[in-house]
């Protein structure tokens, strides 16, 4: 989610997309209702942060999972993830985040944080 937007930003970026749906209409049509995307090959999880976690370093989530539509519950899983790039802000302790694999880099990179 993009925020601290401009109005005149909002605008400019509403022009660019019916501009790009004008020129592009086989790309598709929206529904009503959104579906996740399932990347092919990508491990993502869900957690929470141990600690705070500034930017630049590397933090110990704990993995959470739902089974059978129950509250989410710790695994007992703990994983270090990097914040190297989502934002200069802290994420603090027993915040939300989303941590995905980088195969090529061997690590577990936060690439999206529940807000302060």
């Amino acid at each position: 989610m993009i925020v601290g937007l401009s109005e005149s930003d909002v605008m400019t970026l509403r022009q660019m997309a019916a501009e790009f749906r004008a020129r592009n209409p086989q790309v598709g049509t929206f529904t009503t209702s959104r579906q996740p995307t399932v990347l092919s090959g990508v491990q993502v999880k869900i957690g929470k942060a141990d600690a705070d976690i500034t930017a630049g370093s590397t933090g110990t989530i704990s993995i959470w999972r739902s089974v059978n539509g129950a509250a989410p519950t710790d695994t007992g899983d703990n994983v270090d993830a990097v914040f190297d790039w989502l934002s200069t802000e802290t994420i603090t302790a027993g915040k939300q985040v989303m941590i995905q694999r980088f195969k090529d880099e061997s690590l577990w990179r936060i690439v999206s944080a529940e807000c302060e």
